[in-house]
């Protein structure tokens, strides 16, 4: 859950679309540590849905357009084409401009042969919403083709979990730290594989 680019942008003396363009930099090179360490199953919380109707016009402009860039570097990643990684977009994305979506259904279009894992990426989503899928009906959601959620790690220190897929994380470890997601690093995503190894989980037994 990459969180706190905006803290930071106004902790830096900077303005949010610097700071959510550092943020985008960053994910990339923590994909890259995330695959290099063997973890070939991930998803990250890219927008959620209330970020999504209630930011303003100008900055969801601004961060539509980054997703576009996102999406297209995603689906040429070397590392996941290599480590045969499947890429799925899970939210509401009807509510985003036609040229995310057509970026999206091109990612997974693309994608979707690959057998060795997935990177899952949250966007315009809500635990809330989904809930509301499963009230209405719907059995087909879209996390109940996902693995449980074995850790969450949460920049920006906040301690909630934010509607992040609620379905799979009854049992995920929850690692919090308080720095912001465009200073979060490889040493402390070290830290907190580290933390997750000396856990001991007993599933509720």
């Amino acid at each position: 859950m990459p969180d706190g680019n905006r803290r930071w942008a106004k902790r830096n003396g900077m303005d949010y679309f610097t700071a959510y363009k550092n943020g985008f930099d960053n994910l990339k090179r923590i994909l890259d540590n995330i695959i290099d360490y063997g973890i070939y199953n991930a998803s990250v919380y890219v927008l959620s849905y209330e970020n999504c109707i209630k930011r303003s016009k100008e900055e969801l402009n601004f961060l539509f357009e980054l997703s576009k860039e996102g999406f297209s570097y995603i689906r040429q990643n070397k590392k996941l084409n290599e480590n045969d990684i499947a890429v799925k977009v899970i939210g509401d994305t009807s509510i985003t401009p036609e040229f995310v979506q057509n970026e999206i259904q091109k990612t997974e279009e693309e994608t979707k042969n690959r057998k060795n894992g997935f990177l899952n990426l949250a966007y315009c989503y809500s635990g809330e919403w989904e809930i509301n899928l499963l009230k209405k009906g719907e059995t087909n959601l879209p996390s109940l083709n996902m693995k449980p959620i074995d850790l969450v790690i949460r920049t920006g220190g906040v301690r909630r979990i934010s509607g992040f897929f609620p379905l799979l994380v009854s049992y995920a470890e929850l690692y919090f730290t308080n720095m912001l997601w465009p200073d979060f690093n490889e040493n402390e995503l070290k830290k907190a594989l580290k933390w997750f190894s000396l856990q001991q989980r007993n599933f509720g037994k």
